[in-house]
């Protein structure tokens, strides 16, 4: 599922937006709403078959799951749980590193987890070959990321290439821009474009956006041609 992109703001703030690609015959998601973990408390849209989600944010967190490390993978079930609850398992732990070291990685389909704190844009990658990548990117720089069974290499320079263009035509990037970016730009193929409906069911659902500036946080949501917005 999903493409990724993640845009520095002034002053700390970003916005961060994700989309879902899901096969049509999949339960739809419940709409975005707060829900209380043992942990602590998350405000993200759920998914009703593996309870969890693809988004979560708190007012210390952004948290975000692809499917998929960095290449296309064999699907091998059964797996221990689905990747869409690791979002809500990441509150038991201190902070990434206690994350990194002390969680049950094993069991589980390879995904990409992405983590923004006050501080640090965090990559994580569990791969095919039961491996964890971590990396740390530079906050004040915007990035683009795709689920690798989604879409090969060719596919995400594609995305990287049409977010760009997206960013030097704008000066100052709003979350109705961003919704935009994956409504209107690309190039409207419904295989490899943004906004995708292939011929396998699998189809673009929802997208979502945060927008975090000095103590607020929005969190925007569009599916079935509607947007709703929160403040967190």
């Amino acid at each position: 599922m999903c493409t990724v992109i993640y845009i520095p703001k002034k002053d700390d703030g970003f916005l961060f937006a994700t989309s879902r690609d899901e096969h049509k015959d999949r339960p739809i998601a419940e709409p975005p709403a707060w829900h209380q973990t043992e942990n602590g408390p998350l405000f993200y849209p759920k998914d009703p078959v593996g309870g969890g989600s693809w988004i979560a944010v708190n007012n210390q967190y952004t948290l975000c799951i692809l499917n998929g490390a960095f290449e296309p993978h064999k699907h091998q079930p059964p797996y221990r749980q689905s990747r869409g609850l690791i979002p809500l398992h990441f509150l038991e732990y201190t902070d990434v590193q206690d994350f990194l070291e002390n969680y049950l990685f094993e069991g589980l389909e390879p995904f990409t987890f992405l983590i923004i704190d006050n501080k640090n844009l965090h990559e994580v990658r569990w791969d095919q070959n039961q491996k964890i990548h971590h990396r740390k990117y530079d906050k004040t720089k915007s990035q683009l990321w795709a689920s690798a069974p989604l879409y090969n290499r060719e596919m995400l320079e594609m995305r990287k290439k049409w977010f760009a263009e997206f960013l030097n035509k704008h000066q100052s990037i709003s979350c109705s821009d961003v919704l935009n970016f994956y409504l209107k730009c690309g190039n409207g193929d419904s295989h490899s474009g943004l906004m995708i409906d292939r011929e396998n069911g699998v189809k673009t659902v929802s997208i979502s956006c945060v927008e975090k500036a000095d103590e607020n946080t929005q969190f925007h949501y569009r599916a079935d041609r509607k947007t709703r917005s929160a403040f967190l």
